[in-house]
């Protein structure tokens, strides 16, 4: 026994020996360093995870967000963010961490955006700036990292990063994290808006026909399923072809572009908004009967008369004719819009610049047949 107890307690020396001798090395703080990185690791495999399968833009912002603050809170933060197509920008600006109406100037992202380009790695604002020169727009922010957002199609923005609140420069491991998040968020970024891109037209950016046909299909089967009426609203713009003749096409691409805007702003967030072809749009009201849905039709009616398009010095015009047709569970979608179809050339017919609801049975098809049809 006494032997045995000898032994344990050499050995245990010798453990302890082992373990100075290979703490003055400096083995156990870098086993220690890798051990917390592959938690760091982890978590961020964890994060990306949920990260990418969000459904929208917004809510990835947020979620990054939420992890930035887990961790410190910039004083500065902003994501830019480029469409695949148009030269539009979106940003969200954050001080604080608390949303913010200031913006990067576009001249300063033009700019960072050529560095990233050449050299795809994030790095600090200094560095680009020595490399670049001065921007004074951009410096008002005190930025002190910037990360690039790439994607298969390329660069699809920036994050910018300003100084902690509270606390020391940015660890390693803090910007390892941020970076490795960074490139996560532009793969979701980049799904989104090539979904986005997918199910748009190009011109107007509201829904196309193949995505308004996928809703209508849906609204067809809700309103059976649970009994509630939706209605489809189809414009079109009058005697648009003699518009295009007299001021050329630009002036009728502004004329769509702004007619696309009023009735985005004019219609709910739960309906759906699509440009069908040429000067023809459709809208898909949800939970909205026959007299709402004439109501609504005459409101964007009025809306889209009043407008005042200016182009080239000139204050422009138009008028839309609407027809309105209830959503039918027995029908087809293709029927549906054969019939509201109908009603818009009652519209038409009619003198223009009205709305005309569809209705069926021998009633209506007289209407119909009366107003040229």
């Amino acid at each position: 026994m006494v032997n045995d107890y000898g032994t344990g307690l050499e050995q245990g020396s010798d453990i302890l020996s082992q373990y100075n001798r290979l703490s003055q090395m400096g083995a156990i703080e870098s086993l220690e360093a890798l051990r917390k990185e592959n938690r760091e690791l982890d978590r961020l495999i964890s994060d990306a995870a949920t990260l990418v399968a969000l459904p929208t833009v917004s809510r990835m912002l947020d979620f990054v967000i939420d992890k930035v603050l887990e961790r410190f809170v910039p004083d500065f933060l902003a994501f830019v963010i480029e469409p695949p197509r148009g030269a539009r920008l979106s940003q969200f600006c954050y001080r604080n961490l608390k949303p913010s109406e200031e913006t990067i100037p576009l001249d300063a992202y033009a700019r960072i955006k050529d560095h990233f380009l050449s050299k795809p790695f994030s790095d600090r604002f200094e560095t680009i700036r020595h490399e670049t020169g001065d921007y004074p727009g951009l410096e008002a922010f005190s930025p002190e990292l910037v990360f690039p957002m790439r994607g298969i199609a390329g660069l699809y923005g920036i994050v910018v990063l300003g100084h902690k609140v509270v606390g020391d420069e940015y660890s390693d491991i803090e910007r390892m994290y941020i970076d490795r998040l960074t490139r996560f968020l532009a793969v979701g970024i980049q799904n989104g808006l090539h979904h986005q891109s997918s199910i748009t037209d190009a011109k107007t950016g509201l829904y196309n026909h193949e995505f308004f046909m996928r809703r209508l299909e849906e609204e067809l089967s809700r309103c059976d399923r649970v009994g509630s009426d939706a209605c489809v609203l189809m414009l079109d713009v009058d005697r648009f072809k003699r518009f295009n003749d007299s001021y050329g096409h630009l002036a009728g691409d502004a004329v769509l572009e702004s007619l696309a805007l009023a009735l985005k702003e004019a219609m709910r967030s739960e309906d759906s908004v699509a440009r069908f072809g040429g000067e023809e749009f459709c809208v898909l009201a949800v939970d909205c009967g026959a007299e709402a849905g004439m109501a609504m039709a005459e409101r964007i009616r009025a809306i889209i008369e009043a407008l005042r398009i200016e182009y080239n010095g000139r204050a422009l015009r138009i008028t839309v004719s609407i027809g309105v047709c209830m959503l039918d569970p027995r029908l087809k979608a293709k029927d549906l819009l054969d019939d509201a179809d109908k009603a818009l050339y009652a519209s038409k017919a009619g003198g223009r610049n009205r709305c005309t609801l569809f209705r069926p049975g021998f009633l209506g098809r007289a209407t119909l047949l009366r107003a040229g049809r």
